[in-house]
Order: C-alpha cells, then structure tokens, then sequence
C-alpha cells in the first residue's frame, strides 16, 4: 500500500529519519533519501519529552543546537494509512502512536556528532512517497553576492560574500550544505579564491570592479555575478553643500536650492550626480519644490566623480519652507528708533523684521539679537545666504547677533530670520543696531 510521509525540515545536519514502507513497517532512510533530508522527526509517543531531553545532551552547550531541538517539539511526522488502526489499550482506549521508531531516530541522531559543526539553512516541507524515493529539484536562481561595500579605497580588503536563495533555488538543505564556490575577482589579490561562500580581496588599481562566483550545488553549477564594487583613486575632499535659499518661500512660489562647492582632488572633476533634488545644466545647481508653508525637503545629496574613479557622495543640509504673508513671528520698526522690546520664539520658528525708518540721518544696520537659557544651549541664527550666527552655552546664550542690513529711509522689510535651538525651550528675540 502506497503510504506519505510528511517530513519536517529543521535547520541543522542530517539526523536519522525513517521511511513508512507499503506494509505499514517503518524503516531507516535509505542512503539517497536521506541525502536530502535534513530533518528531526517527531512522534506522538508518550516518552517524547524525555527523548529529547536525552537528544538534548549531544548538544554540548551549543545555543543552536538546543533551539533547534526546542523547536523539534513544534515539527510533525504523519503516517496516513488506512490499513494502520490506531493503537488501543486492552480496555479500548485509543492510545498514542508507538515511539520504538522515535526511540531509534534519537538514538541514530545522538551518533552524529557535535550539532554546531552542521550547517544553517531553512527551507519548507517536503513530500517524500514510499513508491518512489526521487526528488525533483525545480529549477531557479541559487542566490546573490555582494561586495562588503559599494565603494572601497586603494588596497583595502573586500570581501565578497554568496547568499543562498532558500525560497527559490529549487536546492534540498544538504545541497546548500555541501555546496562548492570558485570565485573570479579580475584585478583583485587574489584573483581567485575556492571552497567557502565568502572571499577576500585587494584592489590596487581604481575604477569599477565586478567578480562572479561558480556555485556547485545539486548537481549542477550556476556562475551568479555579483553587484558591482568601485574603488576610488585620487580622494576628493572639501565638499559642501548647503540651500542657496534656507528657507524658500512658498508665497513666491519658490523651490529650494542647493549648490555644490568646496570639492579639489588632485585629478579632474567630471561632474556631480543629484539625489532628492534636480540640477540644472552647470551640474553644481539643484533645486527642489516647496508647496506649503512648514515644508521640509530632506535627503537631498550629491555625487562628485573624478577622472580617477573616485566616487564621494555628500549629504546636503535640509531646507524648510516658509510663507512671508504669514510669518511666525513679526518684529516691526516704527520711526527712526528700535525698540528693545523681545519676544519668545520656538525652535525652526522664522522672523520678518518689518515697517518703516524715517531718519535720514542716522542709518545703522539693523540686526536680530536673541539670547536663550538651559543646559548645554546651542542657538543659530540663519538668514538667506548670509553665513549662520551661532552659539553655545552650558547654561545658556546671550546676544547671538545676526546682521541684516542698512536702515534706509522709507520702508523697510527682512524675511527669513530663523532660529535653530536645542538646549532651552525657546529664544529671546529683538531689533538691535550697529554702527
């Protein structure tokens, strides 16, 4: 009678599984199956519990090991028959399937050796029919492999590491497990390396490097290709790249803007690649948009290459966007005097400095001067392009002044006067003057 086994794979080597044969007995894995079959079995027995403690002592204090035979505890083995009752005691209670089989799989499992020197894997169930012991291994991808890193300087160790596909590779977990590997790294030392998933290397020339690796597995070899590496040549250094506008404005329709600067390198620079924002043709230029007040565009970067090879990527500051129709907070000049009035504003809140300077004969230039209380303060003060104010303080800051410009008679207007703040609650704020 043809009968199924359903068998449940765990992540550790071979251990001892048993074949339900046409006559309802049970016997040990022949070679071939058991080739494939990485699996501890569990039976309903009513010593359970005690095989595995017993099993348990084979594991010689490896954390994986005991897991794994933890997680026996959750795995299954059902043998459908119709010509196999189930047992009854001599007063006609059904009672558990016999464990002599179990008995005989823990014992066999106990023989095999330390369970922490057999490989790791996880694959799903499979179905293993008595009228047959052939597996068929579908065909796919065995895996991927990757550089340590995507970039990697002159003469510095990379390594190279194969991962297998376990959902999708069509590959039994002694066929990852007795897996060969022949790496080929052009330009690298070594160029070559055999036997292991992972292989190291060192580059002394610059420039894209790609590497393949020939998996033996199954029975069959598949060359995968890894992703790519670049190794840089003559470093680039000094890059900045700050908003052009910190805080565009979003009543002018405006978008932020980005510009890179400060890059030399001792070769030549062939341009700059934008990420979260678009340049425009000079390459060095990048905006982004802003659509309501309070707008924050961030991971916006760029990357510089040289004629070298050399790749650097440089993270640019964020930029907020505000609304001069609807300013967080208003100081306001009136006649040919500034008032040494303050007001309170919160971190990221912006200023518009606003109103009118009727003396013609007195024209100092007027700037915001904020103090702020705390422990460990900082505070700075940000206007358009001009360079950033800034100050510390282990328990507070007193007049950071940031200049805005010339008191001129007539109508007078500054927009964008805003505070960063960490340490203290919020800043104290006014006009002050210069000159």
């Amino acid at each position: 009678m043809k009968k199924k086994l359903l068998i449940s794979l765990s992540s550790f080597g071979l251990v001892a599984g048993f074949w339900a044969c046409g006559d309802g007995s049970v016997e040990p894995l022949n070679e071939e199956t058991d080739g494939y079959v990485k699996a501890m079995l569990e039976t309903q027995s009513i010593d359970f519990a005690s095989q595995v403690a017993d099993a348990k002592k084979n594991c010689a204090a490896d954390v994986v090991c005991e897991n794994e035979m933890a997680k026996a505890q959750g795995s299954a083995i059902q043998i459908e028959s119709s010509a196999a009752p189930t047992p009854e005691s001599s007063d006609g209670i059904p009672q558990p399937a016999s464990s002599s089989s179990s008995r005989d799989f823990f014992n066999n499992f106990s023989s095999r050796g330390p369970i922490g020197q057999q490989s790791s894997s996880s694959v799903a169930p499979v179905v293993v029919e008595s009228s047959s012991s052939e597996v068929k291994v579908p065909a796919g991808q065995y895996g991927t492999c990757a550089p340590s890193k995507a970039t990697a300087e002159l003469n510095e160790e990379v390594t190279w590491t194969f991962t297998f596909n376990t959902q999708g590779s069509g590959l039994q977990p002694t066929d990852i497990m007795n897996a060969s590997f022949a790496w080929a790294m052009p330009d690298g030392t070594p160029e070559s390396a055999t036997g292991q998933k992972s292989a190291k290397t060192k580059y002394a020339v610059s420039g894209p490097k790609t590497t393949t690796v020939s998996v033996t597995a199954g029975g069959a070899t598949q060359e995968v290709s890894c992703s790519p590496l670049n190794v840089n040549g003559a470093p680039i250094t000094g890059c900045k790249c700050m908003p052009t506008n910190i805080q565009p404005d979003v009543s002018q329709g405006e978008s932020a803007t980005w510009t890179a600067s400060g890059c030399t390198t001792t070769a030549n620079i062939t341009g700059y690649t934008w990420k979260g924002a678009t340049a425009d043709a000079s390459g060095l230029v990048a905006t982004a948009p802003v659509t309501a007040k309070g707008d924050v565009v961030t991971g916006v970067s760029f990357t510089v290459a040289n004629d070298d090879n050399t790749k650097e990527t440089v993270a640019c500051e964020d930029a907020k966007a505000i609304d001069i129709t609807s300013p967080d907070y208003l100081l306001e000049v009136t006649g040919g005097q500034i008032s040494q009035d303050k007001i309170e504003v919160l971190n990221e809140g912006c200023i518009t400095v606003k109103g009118t300077w009727d003396n013609q004969y007195y024209t100092p230039t007027i700037t915001v001067v904020c103090d702020a209380s705390g422990s460990n303060v900082s505070l700075k003060i940000t206007y358009g392009s001009a360079t950033p104010v800034t100050g510390t303080g282990a328990y507070g800051v007193n007049n950071i002044t940031m200049p805005l410009g010339k008191a001129q008679a007539g109508a007078i207007e500054y927009n964008n006067v805003c505070i960063t703040l960490s340490g203290a609650e919020s800043a104290k704020c006014g006009l002050g003057t210069q000159g």
